[in-house]
């Protein structure tokens, strides 16, 4: 008999961001996905979610970018998606930074 391993995502391991990414971004976790959003800039998010493959489940973190049209209407735009943490971390502070420097 085969002895074949199943892919865990960190998400259905119940991994959370904020013990070592806190200083950074905040934190609101549903039963679907996590939704992080820095704390330098609100308009950049990434949503922590998992999805089924056929032999478990994968991580997606896509990172994401809210510009407000008005008080009542906003659009949200995907930036990218990624496979890994850090990843889509590095891409959020790209575009934290990206932001401050048009603000200048």
């Amino acid at each position: 008999m085969k002895n074949e391993a199943t892919q865990t995502s960190l998400f259905s391991q119940g991994w959370k961001a904020e013990p070592y990414f806190g200083d950074d971004l905040t934190a609101h976790h549903m039963n679907t996905r996590s939704v992080y959003r820095f704390k330098e800039n609100s308009n950049i998010a990434i949503t922590h979610s998992a999805k089924y493959v056929d032999d478990g489940t994968v991580d997606v973190f896509a990172v994401s970018y809210r510009k407000e049209i008005n008080p009542l209407h906003s659009v949200t735009e995907t930036v990218e998606v990624f496979d890994k943490w850090l990843d889509a971390f590095y891409c959020g502070v790209q575009c934290v930074n990206n932001l401050n420097m048009e603000l200048v």
